[in-house]
């Protein structure tokens, strides 16, 4: 078993953000345990990191993922980075479409919480830190289900903060504005070209390991991040 107070579970490690922050956890010595769907296009290699297959859409899988990670690794902290978009009228998804965006987004950030929650109680400093968006704050056109899933994401991390509080456990949220990563792949529109236009994903990283760090008497609540310059090309086509 890892110790636990040199241990953090990431979801979403395979790509964006989620990959930014194991490569700086592994940085600054941390043990990590990394949670995706597929790890093929992530090459990062460390004897401090182990790799989860797992389908956050498969809640039996997620659950016996998590369960194994706990025995196995026993982590301390816990970072919610998995998540995807969708985009359209909602009479465009269909129910399959919706369940799995809400499912990746919200409910396995709360189903994993709460299998982290009784041994993260136990110790005096743990920190659950999860990736929200702009799009917890303010609701754009044509994504009704993607705000929902953010705009829930935001509420559950307000109302675990308050349970958290008498264990020292930091509950902290992140809301970014548009990252430059593989989030718009899929999509006919992404952040401009220009580095002013869309936050890296390093430095995502870098408010993850500050947030990791703070002491535990006090809790940031949430974050806030935007580009420099808020700039959407719409002359991308879909992948």
């Amino acid at each position: 078993m890892t110790e636990s107070r040199q241990t953090i579970l990431i979801t979403g490690a395979s790509s964006g953000i989620g990959e930014a922050c194991v490569k700086t956890c592994l940085d600054s010595g941390y043990i990590v345990i990394g949670v995706a769907r597929d790890f093929t296009k992530s090459d990062i290699q460390h004897e401090k990191y182990y790799k989860f297959n797992c389908d956050l859409n498969n809640t039996q899988q997620l659950e016996n993922s998590i369960k194994t990670i706990i025995k196995e690794h026993n982590p301390q902290h816990f970072l919610h980075s998995a998540g995807f978009g969708r985009f359209g009228s909602l009479e465009q998804f269909s129910t399959k479409q919706i369940i799995e965006l809400i499912q990746v987004n919200l409910i396995s950030a709360i189903l994993i919480s709460r299998l982290l929650l009784p041994s993260f109680r136990k110790t005096d400093n743990s920190k659950m830190i999860f990736i929200g968006s702009e799009s917890a704050k303010i609701a754009g056109k044509k994504g009704a289900v993607y705000c929902a899933s953010k705009f829930g994401l935001r509420g559950f991390t307000e109302s675990l903060r308050e349970d958290c509080a008498a264990n020292k456990i930091g509950v902290n949220l992140i809301n970014p504005g548009m990252v430059r990563s593989p989030f718009f792949k899929s999509f006919d529109f992404q952040p401009g070209h220009a580095q002013q236009h869309a936050i890296a994903v390093e430095e995502v990283a870098r408010v993850v390991n500050f947030l990791l760090n703070t002491d535990p008497n006090f809790v940031i609540d949430e974050i806030n991040l935007s580009p420099a310059i808020k700039n959407i090309d719409f002359s991308k086509k879909a992948e």
